[in-house]
């Protein structure tokens, strides 16, 4: 038996979600994280920082759907890069809080700039 959760059940969810578009699936994945819970992913090499620039769910789909030509032009402008220690020991320092999505292997992220 399936509990129900506002008049849907679990089952009809789970049917809903399989039906999402790859941009809906990761839109709706996008989420606030902060530096600390990403440590690990960092720590693997696996977290690639996306510019304020771009939409980062417009980065997630040009990772997976393979499109080399984008991408690399991203990385030669420098708004897709591979985030390195530098940037971590910042983090740490100010406690940085991300907006993320994970096409994997990789965690795309965004840093969130609190407007004070």
């Amino acid at each position: 038996m399936y509990k129900e959760n506002h008049g849907e059940s679990n089952l009809n969810l789970i049917m809903n979600e399989e039906n999402l578009t790859t941009r809906q699936r990761f839109e709706k994945e996008l989420g606030q994280i902060s530096f600390q819970e990403l440590q690990k992913f960092f720590a693997k090499g696996m977290m690639i920082m996306v510019s304020d620039q771009l939409p980062i769910i417009d980065v997630a789909m040009s990772l997976h759907d393979d499109d080399v030509q984008q991408i690399q032009q991203w990385i030669d402008d420098e708004q897709v890069v591979r985030a390195h220690d530098e940037h971590a020991k910042e983090w740490v320092v100010s406690r940085t809080e991300f907006n993320a999505v994970t096409v994997a292997p990789w965690v795309l992220v965004q840093e969130i700039h609190n407007e004070e």
